[in-house]
């Protein structure tokens, strides 16, 4: 079973330049690092082109005035760089949530850059500091990564590993490499398939 889902998640990447595109609209906080926002970038791009899909990041404002066939909004609140560390609030929570009608899952999210930047700095260590922007950046990647498994699958469940499961910790969010399974790869694929 495990090589026909891998099978199948390949063939979908062969299938890339013929998917749709989806369009992800970031409404950012006023603070952003740039650092932090190239390594969003590259790691929600890493993880869901598992799946087929092409995306596109657009920043907000330069969305303005034009059209998209497949649009996503996420909305990216508080200060998305580590220069200046928050104090600790103890203020727990998700990272993010999408927001959801019925059972459906809608193309909205919002990402709560405090609680991320809080929770990492708890975990950093050593040498993590001196690249604090790109460990942030590659958190926020994987929890945005999170989200668009969210409303790309058209739901509220989870996966048993991986990016989709139901909690991220900062030692998922600080390791190496994380993915999407190859199982949750295949239900986005397929949901997808069924618009």
């Amino acid at each position: 079973m495990f090589r026909i889902t891998l099978l199948v998640c390949t063939a979908l990447l062969r299938l890339n330049a013929a998917s749709p595109e989806v369009t992800v609209i970031i409404q950012k906080s006023e603070v952003f690092s740039p650092q932090a926002w190239q390594a969003m970038e590259a790691e929600s791009h890493r993880i869901v082109n598992k799946t087929g899909i092409r995306m596109q990041f657009l920043e907000h404002a330069l969305a303005a005035g034009k059209e998209f066939n497949d649009l996503v909004i996420i909305r990216i609140r508080g200060n998305c760089a580590m220069d200046a560390f928050p104090s600790v609030t103890g203020d727990r929570g998700p990272f993010a949530s999408a927001a959801v009608d019925g059972n459906n899952v809608l193309p909205f999210a919002e990402v709560r850059c405090d609680r991320i930047r809080e929770s990492l700095r708890t975990a950093m260590g050593g040498d993590d500091f001196a690249r604090a922007n790109q460990l942030l950046g590659r958190a926020l990647g994987r929890v945005v990564a999170h989200e668009l498994y969210h409303i790309l699958a058209n739901t509220r469940g989870h996966g048993k590993t991986g990016v989709a499961r139901d909690a991220l910790s900062m030692r998922n969010l600080l390791a190496e490499d994380l993915n999407l399974a190859d199982h949750d790869c295949a239900v986005v694929a397929a949901r997808r398939n069924f618009r």
